[in-house]
């Protein structure tokens, strides 16, 4: 089924069953099952108690009962998830108040881990006044990620290559290296190991090491995160190492490239307090850093500010505030047969602190340094999901502001049909930098601007609107799924108050979905025809194919698949 479901119910109530075409000799007894049906539905969201125990029930990618040769390879193949992961996860203990919602808490939890095609939890009655069980079931998703692909996105053709795991003998941590090269010489190969549960805890690790065409890159972070919405605290630290660039673009094309080693440090702590749907959190974050520059090279290298070697220090509170107005759980969204959580009500997070910067050949100086986000996701209407919000941040240096960033977006979907979503979304971005590297934003098909080549447009300032028709086939293939799209898009990039003429294209695509093959992840296949000519440019038919959709609920795309 798709739409929208109660986000505390792990099935669909009645009153969302299809309908069903009946004689009228048989209508009473329909209608007497749906009633029934409704009042148990209704009895098992009413459920509360002291937890007396927890049944945790795993299950492989397929029933072993399925005799199919698909099913049979993929389970040969994949490690079924172990019951411990899925407990550790649990914060609810032997004796705990528990309701409905708490339930439904655990179930957007599990699946937010990105192992499960299905999660159902419930509460059982167990017979006992006071008392009942919590019920976990899971189905594992194929976490194994073998194989070779190819891209071509906004002119640019690459290859990647992967062998990874995602759920390492079934304790939910992941192993994967890949290489990947593209037409314009780019290239990566790196391996990276994640730890879900470090020494069965709730930290979580991982560890990083890449070489690129621009240099070597490590890294490890180690993080405790908020695991439910009544934990008290969270933190994290990271250390990083990476020889990258900055480049620049006109036409598509790199004209200047900055390399530059980046040493870091991050930490961060924060703790929170109030109910559930109103949660508060205060905090502190640190960060250090040193950036050594090289020279720039490239045909318009000469037009480039490059600092001197800098290092910095930033130290600062932190403070957010989130208001909770309601959860749900949501099918053909992003996706198509798999569910989708969405988190309804408004939230704020500030940062105010100071940096310490110092650059060779100038005096070191102490920088105040702010940032501030807003956002607000709703249904205002039944079936129909908007997300607005903006985000920023400033440093200063003697009163004059000399790097700031912001952004401002604005997203909405209706559930028109069982079968079609229209969706639609905006995004205004500004940069600006005086002292460190110059930043740009690049506009083309890698980053939502379709039928025109990747980082075709650079500028300051951006503006992309998408406006997309999503339609669910309905078909099924050896458990893929596939769903059809309309789309048009149009951008801006200039420079200050100047964003110059809008780039327009339009075109059709496909979507291929399974959720136990690929989870909440679908495979698009783009063709998109501009509207505008560019000079030595083609005006033809461009074809883009890569995993992820252009925009989502959470956030539009970046760089699909070009690197």
């Amino acid at each position: 089924m798709r739409g929208v479901q109660c986000a505390s119910c792990p099935r669909p109530t009645a009153a969302a069953l299809p309908l069903v075409d009946i004689s009228r000799t048989r209508c009473a007894t329909v209608a007497l099952l749906l009633t029934t049906i409704s009042a148990l539905r209704a009895q098992e969201e009413g459920l509360a108690g002291r937890l007396r125990e927890v049944r945790i029930t795993t299950n492989d990618v397929f029933a072993a009962t399925d005799e199919r040769l698909l099913t049979q390879v993929v389970n040969a193949l994949h490690w079924q998830t172990r019951r411990e992961v899925v407990a550790r996860e649990i914060w609810l203990r032997r004796g705990d108040h528990v309701d409905a919602r708490l339930a439904a808490e655990l179930e957007r939890n599990l699946r937010g881990l990105g192992l499960f095609s299905d999660v159902t939890v419930r509460l059982v009655a167990t017979g006992q006044p006071g008392e009942v069980d919590l019920e976990v079931i899971t189905r594992d998703r194929l976490t194994l990620n073998v194989g070779a692909g190819g891209s071509y996105v906004g002119g640019v053709s690459g290859f990647r290559t992967s062998l990874g795991e995602g759920n390492l003998l079934g304790r939910g941590d992941r192993l994967v290296a890949s290489f990947a090269e593209n037409s314009e010489g780019e290239y990566r190969g790196s391996v990276a190991f994640t730890d879900l549960h470090v020494l069965d805890s709730w930290h979580t690790a991982t560890v990083r090491a890449s070489r690129t065409d621009e240099g070597d890159s490590a890294g490890l972070d180690v993080r405790r995160p908020f695991k439910h919405l009544a934990d008290p605290r969270g933190y994290g630290v990271s250390i990083a190492q990476d020889d990258t660039e900055a480049d620049y673009y006109r036409g598509g094309e790199s004209v200047a490239e900055v390399p530059y080693r980046r040493s870091a440090l991050l930490a961060d702590m924060a703790w929170a307090a109030g109910s559930r749907d109103a949660r508060r959190f205060l905090g502190v974050a640190f960060a250090a850093e040193q950036v050594d520059h090289a020279i720039a090279r490239g045909p318009l290298a000469a037009s480039i500010h490059v600092p001197g070697d800098t290092w910095s220090v930033f130290f600062g509170p932190t403070a957010s505030w989130q208001w909770v107005t309601g959860y749900r759980k949501v099918e053909g969204l992003d996706t198509l047969d798999y569910v989708q959580d969405l988190t309804l009500g408004p939230s704020v997070g500030m940062t105010l602190g100071a940096r310490w910067r110092d650059e060779d050949g100038l005096a070191g100086a102490l920088q105040p340094e702010a940032g501030l986000a807003v956002a607000f996701a709703s249904e205002p209407l039944a079936d129909v999901f908007t997300n607005l919000g903006a985000r920023g941040g400033v440093r200063g240096d003697d009163a004059d502001a000399v790097g700031w960033n912001a952004s401002v977006f604005a997203r909405a979907f209706a559930l028109a049909t069982e079968l079609q979503t229209f969706a639609a979304s905006c995004t205004f971005d500004a940069v600006e930098e005086t002292q460190d590297l110059p930043r740009e934003l690049t506009l083309g098909e890698d980053n939502g601007l379709r039928g025109y080549k990747a980082r075709l447009f650079a500028g300051t300032r951006r503006v992309r609107t998408n406006l997309e028709h999503r339609f669910d086939t309905g078909l099924e293939l050896a458990t893929l799924r596939f769903g059809l799209i309309a789309f048009t898009d149009t951008g801006w990039v200039g420079t200050g108050s100047d964003l110059g003429r809008p780039w327009t294209s339009a075109g059709v695509g496909l979507r291929i979905g399974s959720k136990p093959l690929l989870g909440d992840g679908v495979m698009r296949i783009d063709v998109a025809k501009p509207f505008d000519d560019i000079v030595d440019q083609s005006d033809g038919l461009k074809v883009s194919v890569t995993i992820g959709q252009v925009f989502t609920f959470g956030g539009n795309a970046s760089g699909l698949g070009v690197r």
